[in-house]
């Protein structure tokens, strides 16, 4: 679905990322994680075609991303952000039908005739029903978070991208969000890749993943072969210990009072 060689972007001469080759396989959850700024952000910026690259080459499902038009990407590529949809003053459902708008021709028709019923199931799929009718600007962070899941899955992509999407939601909301995306990839066999600062929730939801530190990637892999001791020590720069979730197995990172009390004092910056 994605491939990259040779990927690298520089801002003013700085390189933000550098020599990425990366594949990933359709229906694959992969996670991108690291520091802040490893170059996580400026990854999906590059994969969304927002921003073009300085060296080397993004291939979707076999075409350079600059080859595709906005809309024809638009149909392949979903973007979700860490803000999701700004709190403006739209009715919930209208804001789902915006999910449509690379499907409409030139007469602001769209190309699908059961588009209502369309937007009813993902609704229902996301217990919307009841906020059909009320303004985003009245919701809550984690029901607008909703709203924006629902707007690209109206979309209807091949890709989703997701950056830091539960960032700004409490632990209900992050576990809801990652069971509705994970429902979602099950269902329709879309791609995944995410920007994620919680490696737990990285463990727990992503099939591979994408290490990056200054801009390079430093491996990739599995959950269970890139959180170890060692690796989480040498690129976030703590001392962490390594735990097997008691139901499911994967791998949890935590830190000892005695690492978070020593790297504060040493003024190290550490995120999960």
């Amino acid at each position: 679905m994605i491939e990259t060689r040779g990927l690298g972007k520089a801002y003013d001469g700085v390189s933000a990322l550098r020599g990425l080759d990366w594949t990933v396989g359709e229906g694959e959850w992969w996670g991108i994680i690291g520091p802040n700024g490893s170059g996580k952000s400026t990854l999906m910026r590059l994969l969304s075609g927002v921003e073009r690259p300085s060296s080397g080459t993004i291939r979707i499902r076999g075409r350079h991303v600059e080859d595709y038009g906005r809309k024809e990407l638009s149909r392949m590529m979903a973007v979700l952000q860490q803000e999701g949809i700004m709190p403006v003053h739209y009715p919930v459902r209208e804001v789902l039908e915006m999910g449509r708008h690379p499907y409409l021709n030139w007469l602001g028709q769209d190309m699908r005739e059961d588009v209502g019923a369309l937007i009813d199931g993902i609704m229902e799929k996301l217990e919307l029903q009841g906020l059909a009718d009320r303004h985003l600007d009245e919701l809550s962070g984690g029901q607008r978070q909703r709203v924006a899941l629902g707007q690209v899955m109206a979309q209807e992509p091949q890709i989703l991208l997701l950056d830091e999407p539960t960032t700004f939601l409490d632990i209900h909301y992050q576990q809801q969000f990652m069971e509705l995306v994970a429902e979602w990839r099950k269902e329709a066999g879309i791609t995944v890749v995410a920007v994620l600062h919680d490696l737990n929730l990285a463990a727990l939801y992503c099939d591979k993943l994408l290490v990056l530190r200054d801009g390079r990637a430093v491996s990739m892999g599995t959950p269970e072969e890139m959180l170890t001791s060692e690796r989480i020590r040498s690129v976030y720069d703590v001392e962490p210990v390594i735990v097997a979730h008691p139901v499911y197995g994967a791998p949890q990172v935590l830190l000892s009072k005695a690492a978070l009390k020593r790297n504060k004092e040493e003024g190290n910056e550490w995120v999960f």
